[in-house]
């Protein structure tokens, strides 16, 4: 591995359709982080059956088959069952267990044992000093935050009303609504997720913002918005948080490259559809009426003002300022150094 950083591993926190996957992607650009998107929930069960973002089956998939053979190097236990025990240990329920537990607990040592095992042979199959796991499953990161060092946390979030419109579209075209692993059949009558979507997250980030105020150096909150509007000022934002190297991510953003896949098990649509370069859009709501918009400001107004969504937000000291006036940006560059 070619360079040294304080951050072994980055954590994406926040709701689904909040732009984490292309947030992720452009983050994998930088030679210090590999991205394999969803980590550990791509380890759901029929994994072995499952195609990569290669196009490779996992056990016919040359990355994957080293990643097997130095976690079984590194632990010796089986693969597949471990990981399988790493995402049952990732369902929701357990994020309360999880903050709780004590660290000394066998349960959660064999866990640490079997997560950063898995993290450091990804590590070294792709040569790169910082694994980035994009799951956003809360018992899985609350467990990392309490329990394992060398962790920081990108809480990323987005609009409600984009988040809501996309479960909306999904719901639409799939007719399902997909949330904490449940799956309910739903042909009409969007009413009630919208609702559970828009408590869903304010409670979520509440949570984060939370954990952020006792852990103020191992999280970072950073906006979707902001990554549109100034990629290259959110990815310093980023280094300077986490002490890793993102030039070529920032190259990639600014110059419109092809961006690299890796070898991903999971995540959205987007990562396999190739020729990806960074072209993010905040968009429009197309599938919210006026009444579903005032009720999702009704479930989620005290974060989106704090947040800067209702055109205020705010700053410093609680002193609540225009969002187009605020002094400072949701992100700031770190300062230059002195000369």
């Amino acid at each position: 591995m070619d360079q040294q950083s304080p951050t072994k591993y980055l954590y994406i926190v926040g709701r689904g359709y909040s732009g984490s996957t292309i947030f992720s992607l452009l983050l994998g650009q930088s030679s210090a982080v590999e991205n394999e998107g969803e980590i550990v929930f791509g380890f759901r069960p029929g994994f072995e059956g499952r195609r990569c973002v290669q196009r490779d089956l996992f056990m016919d998939c040359p990355f994957w088959a080293e990643v097997k053979r130095d976690f079984e190097r590194r632990t010796d236990s089986a693969f597949a069952d471990a990981v399988t025990l790493l995402y049952r240990r990732a369902h929701f329920l357990f994020a309360i267990p999880n903050l709780l537990a004590s660290s000394r607990s066998a349960k959660v040592l064999e866990t640490k044992r079997l997560a950063t095992a898995l993290y450091d042979s990804i590590s070294e199959a792709s040569n790169r000093p910082v694994v980035l796991d994009a799951s956003k499953e809360m018992a899985t990161a609350v467990f990392l935050l309490r329990h394992v060092d060398g962790v920081k946390f990108i809480h990323f979030v987005r609009n409600p009303f984009g988040v809501v419109d996309s479960y909306v579209k999904r719901i639409k075209r799939d007719q399902r609504f997909d949330m904490f692993r449940l799956h309910l059949r739903l042909e009409r009558h969007y009413f009630i997720p919208i609702v559970i979507s828009a408590l869903v997250w304010t409670l979520q980030n509440l949570f984060w913002d939370l954990l952020r105020l006792l852990y103020p150096k191992k999280i970072i909150r950073l906006r979707y918005e902001d990554l549109c509007d100034g990629p290259v000022a959110l990815l310093e934002a980023v280094e300077q948080f986490a002490g890793v190297s993102l030039a070529g991510s920032k190259a990639a953003a600014t110059e419109k490259r092809e961006m690299k896949l890796g070898h991903a098990l999971q995540g959205n649509r987007t990562m396999w559809r190739g020729d990806l370069v960074f072209e993010p859009r905040k968009g429009l709501p197309q599938h919210l009426t006026s009444f579903d918009k005032a009720v999702i400001v009704l479930c989620t107004f005290p974060l989106m003002l704090a947040y800067g969504y209702l055109g205020w937000r705010i700053g410093k000291r609680g002193r609540i300022q225009s969002a187009s006036d605020a002094e400072a940006p949701a992100v700031k560059p770190p300062k230059a150094p002195a000369s």
